[in-house]
């Protein structure tokens, strides 16, 4: 499988269903997840999944995650027609407000949250 690299810059990523997004070389960035203009209220969560990291993480809106490595991090759309993401370095993001509680669910493997 080839592999075309792609620099995309712009605020917002919105990721569709049958979408995944791969970062490389992110540390340190966080992912933060937002309801899509369309239906901010619908029932979206998001899968991520980061190398070297145990297990995999479920946002949902309002909820962000910091990318721990420098390695590949995928991230698909679990639920809802669309999510609205956007990327932002580490150290901007401690001056913004944050989020209240964080909902975001580790797992072991996708398996567990579809039986779960």
């Amino acid at each position: 499988m080839s592999h075309t690299q792609v620099s995309l810059q712009r605020q917002w990523i919105d990721l569709q269903p049958d979408d995944t997004l791969i970062l490389h070389r992110a540390a340190g960035q966080v992912l933060q997840l937002h309801g899509t203009p369309t239906a901010p209220q619908q029932a979206i969560r998001v899968w991520l999944t980061e190398q070297g990291q145990r297990e995999d993480v479920f946002l949902q809106p309002g909820d962000s995650y910091r990318i721990r490595g420098a390695g590949r991090v995928v991230v698909t759309l679990w639920s809802g027609a669309g999510a609205r993401l956007r990327l932002v370095d580490g150290a901007v993001r401690a001056a913004a407000p944050q989020p209240t509680g964080n909902r975001s669910r580790s797992i072991q493997s996708a398996s567990a949250c579809a039986t779960a």
